[in-house]
C-alpha cells in the first residue's frame, strides 16, 4: 500500500510539474522578450532585435522603400531589410537579369533608399535569385509577428555569401 502510494504520489507531482510548464499563450499579445542570453525580440511587426557577440541587430522591413524602389522602370519587385545603417535590397529585374545589377541602378536605387531612410549609409543590392527569394522569407518572417530563432544569424551568413567582399 505504501509502495502504490510512493508511486502515484510520483505521478501526480510528475503531471504537476508537466502542467505547470505548459502555460504559455500568445493571444492577444504584441511585444515578445526573450531573454535567453540577453537576446531580445520585441515588436517583431517592425523590428526584430538580437545582441549577440556584443553587437546590436535591429533588423527592419522597409515598406515604403520598397515602394520607391519599384516605381524604378527597370525594377519589378524589390525587398528591403535595414540592419543598423545598412539597407539590403533584393531585386527582380524587368529584363530577368539575375547576374547583377547594373552599375547606374546600383545608384538609382541606393539614392531611393537613402532619401527614404537618410541614417542608412550603405545600400547593398543584387538580383540574384536565390537573394531575392532568401530576401522574401526574411520578410515574412519579420512581418509575421513571431519571435524568430535564429533568424539573425541565418541573415549574417546569407549577407556574407551573396556579398562576400563587403564584410
Amino acid at each position: 500500500m505504501k509502495r502504490i502510494s510512493i508511486q502515484l504520489l510520483i505521478l501526480i507531482m510528475t503531471i504537476l510539474l508537466f502542467t505547470g510548464c505548459n502555460t504559455y499563450t500568445d493571444e492577444g499579445t504584441e511585444t515578445y522578450r526573450i531573454n535567453n542570453n540577453q537576446a531580445q525580440i520585441q515588436n517583431i511587426n517592425q523590428e526584430y532585435s538580437s545582441t549577440s557577440y556584443n553587437q546590436t541587430y535591429r533588423m527592419h522591413v522597409d515598406q515604403h522603400a520598397e515602394e520607391q524602389v519599384e516605381m524604378l522602370k527597370e525594377v519589378q519587385n524589390a525587398t528591403v531589410i535595414t540592419v543598423q545603417r545598412k539597407a539590403y535590397v533584393a531585386v527582380v529585374l524587368e529584363n530577368g537579369n539575375t547576374d547583377g545589377v547594373p552599375g547606374e541602378l546600383q545608384n538609382k536605387i541606393s539614392q531611393q533608399i537613402k532619401a527614404n531612410d537618410e541614417s542608412i549609409a550603405d545600400v547593398y543590392v543584387s538580383s540574384n535569385a536565390d537573394f531575392f527569394v532568401s530576401m522574401t522569407d526574411y520578410r515574412d518572417q519579420l512581418l509575421s509577428r513571431r519571435p524568430i530563432v535564429g533568424l539573425t544569424e541565418e541573415f549574417n551568413s546569407t549577407i556574407k555569401r551573396v556579398f562576400p567582399e563587403n564584410h
